[in-house]
């Protein structure tokens, strides 16, 4: 017999990297430093410091850190760390993503996250900043011919 406990119907955030597209992996224990472009996604279980793109999306592993200026041309997901590990926010650290950001119960943001959607689960943390970026087509055509 199957019981209905209170909070049973939790939100689950699945991550399947051959499903999403992805074709780039940064291992456990790899570092990279500098400025980079990954085409075709990245599975980050590493630590990816710098700035850079990534074209297509960008998944943070539990374990896993990005910290630095990057732009996401997908959507993040974000189950290890966006910034560095500091007490409050990570100034050094600004994450662009072109689609939504998703911040799984294991996910800390230290940084500013600057996506076009949030969905943030339970137990995830946002201890830096969070702007909605606005495409240009929201932006008001004004008529300037009065």
């Amino acid at each position: 017999m199957k019981e209905d406990l209170p909070g049973a119907n939790h939100d689950t955030l699945v991550i399947d990297p051959v499903r999403l597209g992805i074709v780039n992996r940064l291992a456990e224990g790899s570092v990279v430093d500098g400025r980079v472009r990954y085409a075709g996604g990245l599975l980050l279980q590493g630590e990816l410091g710098g700035q850079g793109e990534i074209a297509g999306r960008l998944v943070v592993w539990p374990g896993g850190m990005i910290r630095g200026r990057f732009r996401v041309l997908g959507d993040l997901y974000l189950l290890g760390r966006a910034g560095a590990d500091v007490p409050d926010a990570d100034p050094d650290t600004v994450i662009e993503c072109q689609g939504t950001v998703y911040v799984a119960s294991s996910g800390v943001s230290t940084g500013t996250l600057l996506a076009t959607r949030l969905r943030m689960y339970d137990g995830a943390t946002l201890q830096g900043p969070f702007r909605t970026l606005r495409g240009e087509s929201a932006l008001p055509v004004l008529d300037d011919t009065a």
